[in-house]
């Protein structure tokens, strides 16, 4: 009797446990079976600083070229997808300064818009806008410049990150 009690009690929790909705990464279905390649134009720059579309159109190509099985192509006409979007604003702002006055701590924030499109279809798969990415830096370690750009490197990297695993994910 006893040995039918465990039996069931460990039947019960292979079906509830079975039925409880968990999945594994990277199986998300967002993507129709048909898109095979992506072209990702660079991204239109709306602020004041120089090259920051550069760094963010980069970092989303090497994300999707290390991440995903769509092909990048260097045209719309040989794609199925895009993925663009615009940055619309880049600041940077001292939030701590040293003892004689000086600002030696800067947070950088970025703010932009993407979309992923169908073009078979014209459908918007994936968008978002007014996605902020933020970070700071330290200029004790180098000049104001340099620590900026390597910041923003950083910063696109998040952001490739993010989107990439958001499209794939169907998060």
């Amino acid at each position: 009797m006893i040995k039918k009690i465990n039996y069931f009690a460990v039947l019960l929790l292979l079906i509830i446990f079975n039925q409880c909705g968990y999945r594994l990464t990277g199986t998300g279905k967002h993507i129709p079976d048909y898109i095979k390649t992506i072209v990702i134009p660079d991204f239109v720059n709306k602020t004041t600083r120089y090259q920051a579309e550069q760094f963010v159109t980069s970092a989303l190509r090497q994300e999707f070229i290390r991440r995903s099985k769509l092909i990048l192509v260097d045209r719309v006409s040989k794609a199925d997808s895009t993925l663009e979007g615009d940055i619309n604003r880049f600041d940077v702002i001292p939030v701590s300064y040293s003892s004689d006055a000086t600002a030696n701590l800067y947070r950088i924030t970025i703010v932009l818009n993407v979309r992923f499109i169908d073009i078979k279809t014209g459908k918007i798969i994936f968008e978002n806008n007014n996605l902020s990415f933020t970070d700071t830096y330290d200029i004790g370690t180098g000049d104001f410049f340099s620590q900026e750009t390597e910041t923003l490197i950083k910063i696109s990297k998040e952001f490739a990150s993010s989107i990439v695993s958001t499209i794939l994910e169907n998060f």
